[in-house]
């Protein structure tokens, strides 16, 4: 994942919660002490939150840990993916001839592909008890000029950060022609921790590198809350 793509995840979502509560942002900045402008740049994703300020929309909008779990994510699969361009750029040097190998994107690569969530099963907030498995579905249309082939929708973050949604590292997604709509499924498992936790996945190639780099299109996700009973 890219760092302008976290940034505009986790800024919506605090932009959701905020609107949430009813909170309109002028009076959000005068009970955190950070300027207005500072909080509509962070909320639209041109600037990274502090860890200060997404604690305090976690405890100011009822969200518990959940940013701060879903910020540590991102985190990670930022980092995940300019380990992946170094690697890449490594290997591009070492080879005898010019090879379009770069991490950013796949050899096959079109700036007119696009993918479009058009469905989804498990509404975000879905209330889970705790190592519960359960099945997420989401339907994916080719809105783009290419067709697909061997594609994956690739889990973004790294194991390990607390409250972590477990689910397979990928699935492959239905070769498609443009228009098309496929469905993927994966079996999730929520964790052991009571809370809020969230699951983001992209489209890459089978080695992991993004398809659509850029904020046209926003990594689909799973949501829940897990409970210790319902």
């Amino acid at each position: 994942m890219r760092p302008a793509q976290a940034r505009y995840v986790i800024g919506s979502r605090m932009r959701e919660l905020r609107e949430a509560a009813e909170v309109p942002l002028t009076r959000a900045a005068a009970l955190s002490g950070w300027d207005k402008g500072h909080l509509s740049r962070v909320e639209r994703g041109h600037t990274k939150p502090s860890r200060e300020l997404i604690e305090w929309y976690d405890d100011s909008f009822g969200a518990g840990r959940a940013l701060v779990n879903q910020l540590m994510e991102l985190d990670a699969a930022v980092r995940a993916g300019k380990d992946m361009s170094m690697r890449d750029l490594r290997r591009r040097d070492s080879l005898p001839h010019p090879t379009l190998l770069g991490g950013s994107v796949p050899a096959d690569h079109h700036p007119e592909d696009r993918a479009e969530l058009v469905g989804e099963t498990v509404p975000d907030g879905t209330r889970v008890i705790r190592d519960e498995e359960f099945d997420k579905t989401w339907e994916i249309r080719n809105s783009g000029e290419s067709n697909w082939h061997d594609r994956w929708l690739t889990r973004q973050g790294a194991a390990g950060t607390p409250g972590w949604l477990r689910s397979p590292s990928r699935a492959r997604l239905p070769d498609a022609v443009p228009g098309e709509v496929v469905t993927v499924k994966m079996r999730l498992q929520a964790p052991s921790q009571v809370g809020a936790s969230t699951a983001y996945f992209k489209v890459t190639d089978e080695a992991g590198r993004l398809y659509y780099p850029g904020l046209e299109s926003p990594p689909v996700y799973c949501t829940i809350f897990t409970v210790y009973e319902l």
